[in-house]
């Protein structure tokens, strides 16, 4: 195998160091000392990844050149190789132990960052065959450090996490292109307004799902439901997770990905809802499953993540590595501002509520998937305003329209002067499509897609589609000779 093709599998190091970081503090040295820690501390890496992860949504669209490299992984990778051995073998105090939550938060940041520009500048199949195959991989880790003897943990965590450093300062990032995405780079205002409407893009659908997953995944960790047997536990969740990512490589080898919220959340929601449905049970090898299901659906939801973002970006014709690291900023202030809301509901709730209010999170959570799913509709099953559906077959005259029918789009957005994603929705406005039905081709909002159109229409001196399309037609047949 050549060394391009083994890089990226290193990417498994990442994903593995991404997993083991929520109980690190477990492996260390001092973490009965770490236990009385006040809570807030215990936040600190996460607080400074996301606010790093957010500096770097800012810059990218103007230096990401100069962001990424064998300079920029080394600097950091060690600096969350120093936060890591200072947290495992150094929390003498509190103090110390905030050092290290900074330097961990910040370090992990950037080196993900530095992962997400290597895949974005991967083709779609191989990238998301190679995050698949990267799960698979660090599923074995994960079981590898679950199996290992408390005193190996500290220095299997080690060297995991250099493993998810090491390959990108080795890689050759001079082969790596990194196009400026702004015409005009150096106007601060177009960066900014490039950043914005690339942050648009993410559907409003897929942030409101993150923070209702979040959520009920949060409060369940902070009520850490205990394992019935922990070397059982190991093994049930290494079952569950490697399943899970052999599927997903199968599904990725057969179908094409296209995100939807099917496809991201109801295995997860299915997941989690079994899990919790047996927990209650006595027995102990359903009580330790039903913690692994729970426990195991977290890791799906970061894996799946990381192909769907891409994957959005990629069929909104976007920048695929400023969505990604957007959308993955928002998952993780997301994730930040559930932690106190859990925190609160874990001490006020007594034991006997605790059925009750994770039962509540589940319907709750269920119902938005299930709204959100209605919501959604089908593009292929969208008519022309006269009622009849678009057939490219019907006919000669149907067939050379169909060649001709791009470049005319083209000229006449040219002619208005349409932005980029106001020239992707006029090209399906002009050919009958509804706003639902091109919010699921664009995977846009209703709000961003309701004003492109209004812009549109505002350009074209129109009052709405059908003006627009009978506009359309009088250039098409004053164009034909």
């Amino acid at each position: 195998m050549s060394r391009e093709n083994v890089l990226p599998l290193l990417f498994c190091c990442q994903i593995g160091t991404l997993g083991l970081l929520r109980q690190a503090s477990s492996y260390s040295l001092w973490s009965a000392a770490i236990e009385g820690y006040p809570t807030a501390t215990l936040w600190l890496a996460r607080l400074c990844s996301v606010l790093t992860l957010a500096a770097l949504v800012v810059l990218v669209g103007r230096f990401r050149d100069r962001l990424f490299g064998r300079g920029a992984a080394a600097g950091f990778g060690a600096m969350l190789l120093a936060g890591s051995a200072l947290m495992l073998y150094g929390a003498v105090n509190v103090a110390a132990y905030a050092v290290s939550q900074v330097l961990v938060g910040v370090g992990h940041a950037w080196i993900l960052a530095c992962w997400a520009a290597r895949l974005a500048a991967m083709d779609a199949a191989r990238r998301n065959r190679t995050i698949a195959v990267a799960a698979l991989a660090a599923v074995l880790l994960f079981a590898l450090v679950g199996a290992a003897p408390a005193a190996a943990r500290a220095p299997l965590f080690l060297a995991i996490a250099v493993g998810s450093v090491a390959p990108l300062v080795g890689a050759p990032w001079d082969k790596v292109a990194f196009p400026s995405p702004v015409e005009h780079a150096a106007d601060r205002a177009s960066w900014l307004r490039y950043g914005g409407e690339t942050l648009r893009l993410l559907p409003t659908e897929l942030v409101v799902l993150m923070a209702s997953y979040s959520l009920l995944f949060r409060v369940l960790v902070f009520f850490e439901f205990p394992a019935a047997d922990p070397a059982l536990l190991t093994w049930c969740e290494a079952l569950l997770r490697g399943g899970g990512m052999a599927l997903l490589i199968a599904y990725l080898a057969r179908r094409k990905f296209v995100p939807s919220v099917r496809q991201i959340f109801m295995p997860l929601l299915f997941l989690t809802v079994a899990g919790l449905a047996i927990l209650p049970a006595s027995g102990r090898l359903l009580a330790t499953l039903s913690v692994a299901m729970v426990e195991s659906s977290w890791t799906f939801f970061y894996v799946i993540m990381w192909i769907a973002l891409f994957e959005i970006g990629r069929s909104a014709r976007g920048d695929e590595l400023m969505l990604f690291l957007g959308g993955w900023t928002i998952m993780n202030a997301i994730l930040l501002a559930a932690a106190p809301v859990a925190w609160l509901l874990e001490t006020q709730v007594s034991q006997g509520a605790l059925s009750m209010t994770a039962l509540v999170l589940v319907l709750a959570y269920m119902f938005s998937v299930a709204l959100l799913l209605l919501r959604r509709r089908s593009a292929t099953s969208a008519l022309h305003v006269d009622g009849s559906r678009e057939d490219a077959s019907s006919g000669d005259g149907a067939a050379d329209w169909q060649e001709e029918r791009t470049q005319f789009y083209q000229r006449l957005a040219e002619e208005k002067r349409l932005t980029r994603r106001e020239a992707e929705v006029f090209a399906w406005l002009a050919q009958g499509y509804s706003l639902p039905a091109i919010e699921e081709q664009l995977v846009l909002s209703h709000s961003t897609v309701k004003g492109h159109a209004r812009s549109i229409y505002r350009k074209f001196g129109v009052a709405g589609k059908q003006e627009l399309i009978a506009m359309i037609d009088g250039e098409r047949g004053r164009s034909r000779p």
